[in-house]
């Protein structure tokens, strides 16, 4: 099951900064935590388009960070009050530093052939600070 994930312009996302970001994954019933262990996964970064569904319609990939950047960390439980597995992703400096402010959207997918599913998803909200 995708969870919705968003990052909000609270969470002082700015272009040009190190972030990691951290994804906990949900089973098919969206209660239940899935070992992530085995997974493939891809995460990426798309610009929307404005007065269009981010969901529905998007603009041209910035980013991806691909299996070998995403890592899994944490030991897994099916139960959400002591699972600590998490997926990680790093998000470089570099990565962000030419983007400019504004609403991207994301995912996280997994890669395994014939398993392929979003496993989560948002919007992005990038602030541009005075220094990059």
């Amino acid at each position: 099951m995708s969870y919705e994930s968003n990052i909000a312009a609270t969470a002082h996302f700015f272009a040009g900064e190190d972030k990691i970001l951290s994804y906990e994954v949900f089973s098919a019933d969206g209660v239940t935590m899935e070992d992530v262990t085995s997974f493939q996964m891809e995460w990426s970064l798309r610009k929307t388009i404005p007065g269009k569904d981010p969901f529905r319609v998007q603009g041209e990939i910035i980013f991806t960070k691909s299996t070998t950047d995403v890592t899994v960390i944490g030991a897994y439980n099916s139960s959400r009050g002591t699972n600590t597995q998490r997926v990680l992703v790093p998000i470089y400096d570099i990565d962000t530093e030419n983007m400019t402010g504004g609403r991207y959207v994301c995912s996280l997918k997994r890669m395994n052939a014939g398993l392929e599913a979003v496993l989560s998803h948002g919007i992005v909200e990038v602030l541009i600070a005075t220094v990059r």
